[in-house]
């Protein structure tokens, strides 16, 4: 009898892998902080790592000061913000037909999505939020619960929000506005200027090193009076290139093979922020040995109103993305600790990532960024 027992405990297992591996809805990228997905049949939990699977019965949180990055089946990309819950209700698509759907529910927090191949071949894509459910014409949006309050940004294509009175609210291309608010109350407030919840300052250089402050909507918490000019940066390639890192590996690790010599990359744009405040005088630099397979060394290095940063890393191209480590960090007199997450873009002309730093004895002093490398 225990043997039967067993044997049916087995295949009852065996049953549920094989389940989730035919419902595979895509895999994470980037998880920086506690990232959790809770299967939805069997309330499992597993902290969620770069490389690892996310499916279609998964509800996926990010704690304080936690993101997280994912690379669906379709080739959408998905990134939650910190606070967030996500609910993965459905996300299927056929590698042979290219044909699919996805629903998927933002219970709280926020999150920016680029559709993928799903959208693009007329498959059906929604996203359900406490103030409506989301139709997509092929985009790149934005959302953000505040308070009971939901903030949209469309990028790029379009979207229709129904609400629950079922008043239909359309915004992206083709239509007056790109942005609103909808209150918890279900008033709709549409504006032709982003949210302040979605502005923020990109940080790039010109070809003389020159550090200039260029107005982009993208996520953060500054106001949009502070941004009048119209920004130069692309805001598709910010997502493209800062926010997703999603590239195939296969493409990847063909490029690597190929690749030659030592690499000098330098910082060609960043956003870098510190608990001290203002931030100036930002540098970053990698050599990578593609022969050896090695990154021999790198520096970071930066002031604040404490004092300059400054940080020595070293690592190895591990596959298709880089494995590095800090090897000694200080502010002003004072030892520091931190890390750094990056990967190669397409074509591994570009490196992209984020980094935390903070002192040993005081970790309330810290500063963190996201960076572009390019040689």
């Amino acid at each position: 009898m225990k043997h039967s027992i067993l044997t049916l405990s087995a295949l009852v297992f065996l049953s549920n892998v094989s389940y989730a591996s035919e419902n595979a809805a895509g895999k994470t990228i980037l998880a920086r902080g506690a990232v959790v997905a809770t299967d939805a049949q069997s309330t499992q939990q597993r902290t969620l790592k770069r490389r690892d699977v996310v499916y279609g019965v998964d509800k996926i949180t990010t704690g304080e000061k936690s993101k997280a990055q994912f690379s669906m089946a379709d080739g959408g990309l998905i990134a939650l913000k910190e606070n967030s819950q996500l609910n993965i209700a459905n996300y299927e698509f056929d590698k042979t037909t290219q044909q699919g759907s996805a629903s998927i529910e933002l219970i709280k927090g926020g999150l920016r999505s680029i559709s993928g191949v799903i959208k693009k071949n007329g498959g059906s894509y929604t996203v359900k939020t406490p103030v409506g459910s989301i139709g997509i014409r092929g985009t790149h949006f934005e959302l953000q619960l505040v308070e009971g309050d939901m903030y949209v940004a469309v990028w790029d294509g379009a979207i229709d929000l129904t609400l629950a009175d079922q008043q239909v609210v359309s915004l992206g291309s083709n239509e007056p506005f790109s942005f609103a608010q909808v209150t918890a109350l279900g008033d709709v407030i549409k504006t032709t200027q982003a949210p302040a919840v979605f502005t923020q300052q990109i940080v790039s250089v010109d070809n003389n090193n020159q550090a200039e402050t260029e107005p982009a909507q993208v996520a953060s918490t500054s106001s949009p009076s502070e941004n009048n000019s119209t920004a130069d940066i692309s805001i598709a390639d910010v997502y493209a290139e800062q926010q997703f890192q999603a590239v195939s590996d296969a493409t990847l690790l063909d490029q690597i093979a190929q690749r030659q010599g030592v690499f000098n990359y330098q910082a060609t744009s960043f956003d870098v922020s510190s608990s001290l405040g203002e931030v100036s005088n930002f540098a970053m630099s990698m050599s990578v040995d593609f022969d050896n397979g090695t990154v021999p060394d790198g520096e970071i290095s930066f002031n604040d109103a404490g004092g300059n940063w400054y940080a020595a890393y070293s690592g190895l191209i591990d596959l298709t993305k880089l494995d590095l480590a800090v090897t000694f960090a200080s502010h002003n007199n004072n030892k520091a600790t931190g890390q750094i997450d990056a990967v190669f873009l397409n074509d591994i002309d570009t490196i992209t990532g984020d980094f935390s730093l903070s002192e040993i004895n005081n970790p309330a002093i810290n500063a963190s960024g996201d960076f572009r490398l390019e040689p």
